[in-house]
C-alpha cells in the first residue's frame, strides 16, 4: 500500500513536472528584439527594478520546476524500492 502511495505519487508529480517543464520551454523562446536586448544587457545593469523583479521570478519557477522534478524523482525511487 505505501509503496503504491509512493510510486503512483511520483508518477503524478512527474507529470505535473513535465507540464511546468513544457511551459517554461514555450515561454523561454522570446521575440528576436527581446533576446537581442537581453544579450547586451546580460548583467541587467541597465534593467529597471521591475524587470529585475520579473527575472527573479522567473528564477524562482525555475527552481520550483527543478525541487518538483526532484521530489517526484525521490518519490518513484521509494515507490519502486519497497517490494510488494
Amino acid at each position: 500500500m505505501l509503496d503504491d502511495a509512493f510510486t503512483y505519487g511520483g508518477w503524478a508529480l512527474g507529470l505535473v513536472a513535465v507540464g511546468v517543464w513544457i511551459w517554461l520551454a514555450r515561454r523561454a523562446f522570446p521575440s528576436f528584439e527581446s533576446f537581442v536586448t537581453g544579450f547586451d544587457d546580460e548583467l541587467q545593469l541597465g534593467a529597471s527594478p521591475e524587470e529585475r523583479a520579473r527575472s527573479a521570478r522567473w528564477h524562482q519557477v525555475r527552481q520550483a520546476a527543478m525541487a518538483l522534478t526532484a521530489v517526484a524523482a525521490l518519490c518513484l525511487s521509494i515507490g519502486f524500492a519497497i517490494p510488494d
